[in-house]
């Protein structure tokens, strides 16, 4: 049992948090919240050994017992696999299964782990983690840099993980899919729920209400008792205000719950537009993109999926022409006005405050400009820095008040939610909800996909190397969502007997692969093995022959 009693954390004078108490049994899956700064990081490190506490008591939290995913990785093996079978008790099977399950190429196992990308460096650090299946996991918003596929890979390793896993993340779905308990970590102190996402939500607003109703009735107590001493405290009534007194001066007083709201994100009305709003014929970009076709109908909200590395930035940098495609067209139709949220933020001018881009941008007094900003949480000193100098999440912040202030009716958003804690991710969603424009997103936020989206298209099938393992993860999880009415496919009736095919040999690929993870016999294992890597091939052909029709 892990068990933490009054754990108090400074920062010099700055209280991180203080009586940070709470248990997680041997084998629970436990999700942290909270804010940005509210402490999750720090906690975990305490619970590592890496960072000191101020007071308390943390016990059951042996170091040997802990895997956890380093937040700046080193690597000495020459080669990625070597790296995961230099840990004491690897087996090159698992460290396989890993590696390809976070989207890893066979090529890519004889790489140099230094020669990987930020991204590339965080899932080899995760896969480090998960390699011995420790006593306890720890990660650290281990969803980050990851694209659907290697988290929907994750979130089944660690719905099967016999040990104990404790997760601080952002990700909804994760949180709703793979944890049983959720600890709550706000203004400097940690609360521990039962059950998943959705449940906490429901028992954090009604812990909320009945706090805040015991507050309000103290406080009409309190002032009920002051009233009867301010009235009587000399008269024939004397000794019972001195006594009402005494009650007050003993009585403890409960704290004001703190405000649940957040601020609201209110998009304008869409102006209208053509009923096609985005047609792409055959766009290529080098060895990026080839032959993409897509159509975009008015008031649709379409995700566009794929691994990472297919070009989902890259397309979405063609459209608005930040990049010119090599060969293809693209057709805007009428009245379509794009508003773009790039994932680098490049829209903005980092050199300027908030305050000077938006007078810049759209000619807005210090006021106006203050009073935009702080619908989105943006305040005093924060609207004054240089935008170089702004976390991340506040630089997300920044973009959405620019793209607000656009009057756009077509939106392209590159993940609008990175770096963004849950109340802030909750206001996106719920705008882009009650939007009543045209959407095309990239995100890994598969939580807001899932509530917002209409339908998804997959960038990327012809580009993959068919037959390699790492497609294990990716075919068996792509979402064919239905179309709407005014999608008219060139033959509808041939794509939809494709898309039933798909399926079916979606879910026989899931029945090999179970049997892969259960079978021990090596001429079995050989035989199954044959069997995935052609049922990945006619999962390829079925592919191309769906992206052909829907051109």
């Amino acid at each position: 049992m892990i068990q933490l009693e009054n754990v108090k954390k400074y920062y010099g004078e700055r209280l991180i948090f203080s009586d940070v108490t709470f248990k997680i049994v041997e084998g629970e899956k436990v999700g942290i919240v909270g804010k940005n700064g509210a402490g999750k990081s720090t906690l975990l490190k305490i619970m590592t050994g890496a960072e000191n506490f101020d007071a308390g008591t943390v016990g059951g939290l042996r170091a040997e017992d802990i895997g956890f995913v380093e937040q700046t990785p080193q690597f000495s093996a020459a080669t990625l696999l070597d790296e995961l079978l230099r840990i004491d008790g690897a087996e090159k099977f698992m460290a396989r299964k890993i590696l390809f399950g976070l989207g890893f190429s066979e090529a890519e196992l004889e790489k140099n782990p230094n020669n990987f990308s930020g991204g590339e460096s965080a899932k080899i650090s995760l896969a480090k983690a998960l390699i011995n299946e420790p006593r306890i996991l720890i990660l650290d918003e281990p969803t980050n840099h990851l694209d659907i596929y290697a988290i929907e890979f994750l979130e089944d390793f660690v719905k099967n993980y016999r040990g104990t896993v404790i997760a601080v993340t952002h990700d909804r779905h994760f949180l709703q899919n793979c944890v049983e308990k959720i600890l709550d970590m706000e203004n400097g102190r940690a609360t521990l729920y039962p059950g998943n996402y959705e449940k906490f939500i429901r028992l954090k607003k009604e812990r909320r209400e009945s706090e805040l109703k015991a507050y309000e009735k103290q406080q009409a107590e309190i002032a009920k008792l002051e009233e009867f001493v301010r009235r009587n405290k000399a008269g024939v009534k004397a000794k019972q205000a001195r006594g009402r007194q005494t009650l007050l001066d003993r009585m403890q007083r409960l704290e004001k719950p703190p405000s649940n709201e957040t601020a609201a994100i209110k998009l304008n009305d869409a102006a209208e537009s053509a009923n096609r709003v985005l047609i792409l014929e055959n766009i290529s970009f080098k060895t990026v993109i080839k032959n993409f076709c897509a159509e975009i109908f008015k008031g649709e909200k379409v995700g566009l999926i794929g691994r990472n590395g297919v070009g989902k930035s890259t397309l979405l940098k063609i459209i608005v022409g930040e990049l010119k495609a090599d060969g293809g067209e693209i057709k805007i139709g009428n009245r379509v006005k794009i508003g773009y949220l790039s994932q680098g933020h490049e829209e903005l001018d980092e050199n300027r405050t908030p305050l000077e881009e938006l007078n810049y941008e759209f000619g807005l007094s210090e006021g106006q400009a203050r009073s935009e900003l702080a619908k989105l949480n943006l305040f005093a000193q924060v609207v004054e820095k240089p935008i170089y100098d702004l976390s991340g999440g506040e630089k997300t912040r920044v973009a959405l008040t620019k793209l607000i202030l656009t009057g756009a009716n077509f939106l392209i958003l590159d993940e609008p939610t990175n770096h963004l804690d849950l109340p802030a991710r909750e206001a996106i969603e719920t705008a882009l909800q009650n939007f009543d424009g045209t959407i095309l997103i990239v995100t890994h936020d598969r939580y807001l996909l899932d509530k917002i989206t209409t339908r998804t298209i997959q960038l990327g099938t012809r580009n993959k190397e068919p037959g390699t393992r790492d497609e294990k993860f990716a075919r068996a999880t792509v979402k064919l969502k239905p179309k709407t009415q005014n999608l008219k496919p060139k033959n509808e009736q041939a794509l939809e007997k494709i898309e039933a095919q798909i399926k079916m040999a979606e879910m026989e690929l899931k029945m090999i692969e179970h049997e892969i993870n259960g079978a021990t016999d090596p001429k079995k294992l050989t035989e199954l093995a044959a069997a995935h890597v052609a049922k990945l091939e006619e999962i390829d052909e079925l592919y191309s022959r769906w992206e052909e029709l829907q051109c």
